[in-house]
């Protein structure tokens, strides 16, 4: 009765764990900034217009044209298009990246 128990108690935990997963919401499309290696080029979603950064005069730094909007997944893929790093982020704790360019 005790391995019936556990059993039905692991199913349930699991099934739990996949509707999560399932009702995940998905990325829209366009949305993503793009930064290429080699020669770094930097390629705006369709979503946010080909003039989405914005230049702070007298600084090395460009912003996104839509102060509210927080990066919520960073997804690392290669030169075939397959991914090497995927993970989500909370917007109260955002990411740094750095990319080395030389």
């Amino acid at each position: 009765m005790r391995r019936l128990l556990l059993s039905v108690a692991a199913i349930c935990l699991l099934a739990l764990a996949a509707v999560a997963l399932a009702r995940r919401p998905p990325l829209e499309p366009g949305d993503d900034i793009i930064i290429k290696g080699g020669s770094m080029s930097i390629q705006c979603g369709t979503n946010h217009g080909k003039d989405c950064f914005s230049h702070t005069a007298g600084t090395y730094t460009y912003t996104h044209k839509k102060s509210s909007a927080h990066i919520t997944q960073v997804t690392v893929t290669d030169s075939t298009g397959a991914s090497l790093y995927s993970g989500s982020f909370d917007p109260a704790a955002q990411p740094t990246i750095a990319v080395t360019f030389k």
